[in-house]
């Protein structure tokens, strides 16, 4: 069974060069344009049945990750299909 943290070990390391822009969307669009990328997520959901919690703790992986806190602005025209809108992340202080 697929769960979101084996998720975020697999795609996680081949993401983190491109920590540039509004990382959540940058992500999405990383995982739906790489197809092994795309075919665990779309199994983690499955696995995990709530496509809206799977990316929520996606998102809230990314930021403790690289260590990035929302700045309080939430963004509703990502560039990614697989998210409808996301908060935006800027370094911690």
């Amino acid at each position: 069974m697929k769960d979101v943290k084996a998720f975020m070990e697999q795609a996680f390391p081949k993401f983190e060069e491109m920590l540039e822009g509004d990382i959540i969307d940058l992500f999405f669009l990383y995982v739906q344009s790489d197809k092994e990328l795309m075919k665990s997520y779309l199994d983690t959901v499955a696995d995990i049945g709530d496509l809206r919690e799977v990316n929520r703790q996606i998102a809230l992986a990314i930021s403790r990750k690289i260590q990035l806190s929302g700045n309080g602005v939430r963004n509703y025209s990502p560039k990614s299909s697989l998210i409808q809108s996301y908060s935006e992340l800027g370094k911690k202080e």
